[in-house]
Order: C-alpha cells, then structure tokens, then sequence
C-alpha cells in the first residue's frame, strides 16, 4: 500500500512531547520495514521543520534524513499544483495539493489525524491507529 503521510503525522513523529509521537513513529517504522511505501510531501517538511524547531524547540534533522532514506518524495510541481489550483470543492488548499501530488505518486491512502478533511479526495483517508491495526 503507498501510503502518504500527512504534515501532522511527521510533526508527530519529530517532536516527542506530543501525544501521537510514539504511534507516528512506528508508522515511520512500518515504511522502514517495507511494510507500506512511505511518501512525504516536500511542503510538509518545511511545515514540520517550523513546527518543530520554532514551535517546540525540537531539530527535527535526524527524522528527516530518515525520512529522506526511507520513504518517497511526491512530486510537487506543475501537474499537483494545477489540479489543486482547479479544485474548487477543497475549502483547504494544502489538502489539496497534497492529495493532488499523493495521487501522482500512486498513493492510494493518507494517514492522517485528520481524516475528514480527506474524505471526498482520491485518497483513502486512515487514522494513525487504524492503520497500525491493519498493518
């Protein structure tokens, strides 16, 4: 299963005081194992690294070489950016981008602690928790 992991998991899984740390981190592990096919959007690092870094006085480099090593980046470029630009259903253009680019790279699912933002989009959208289950 491609499986893209929505901005609020990898901020999850970079700073350790928030309470969905230890479940976004052993999602991280799942793609490590091959378990799913990890992807990332390059928008949502530069998220987690303001987050992280600014936010919550945590670096989060040593997750993002991880993920770098481990899981797939979506494209972002032109084809993501126009679809989103075009989708006038999506009251949050971040969630459409990255539906958008997830789609492009075959993801089929998103994880996410925000499943309802994702329901009406072409990707399915699972609980951390759920998917752990699956898995």
């Amino acid at each position: 299963m491609n499986v893209l992991f929505d901005t609020n998991i990898l901020i999850d899984a970079a700073v350790s005081a928030r309470s969905h740390h230890g479940v976004a981190v052993r999602l991280c592990a799942a793609a490590e194992r091959g378990d799913i096919r990890g992807l990332y959007a390059p928008t949502s690092i530069s998220t987690c690294w303001y987050i992280a870094h600014e936010k919550e006085d945590t670096d989060p480099r040593a997750l993002f070489q991880f993920v770098a090593d481990v899981m797939d980046a979506v494209p972002m470029g032109r084809p993501a950016l126009t679809t989103a630009l075009q989708n006038e259903a999506s009251p949050d253009f971040e969630d459409a981008y990255l539906t958008a680019a997830g789609a492009e790279a075959d993801a089929s699912a998103i994880v996410t602690r925000n499943e309802a933002d994702f329901v009406e989009t072409s990707l399915t959208p699972y609980h951390p928790l759920d998917l752990l289950r699956m898995l």
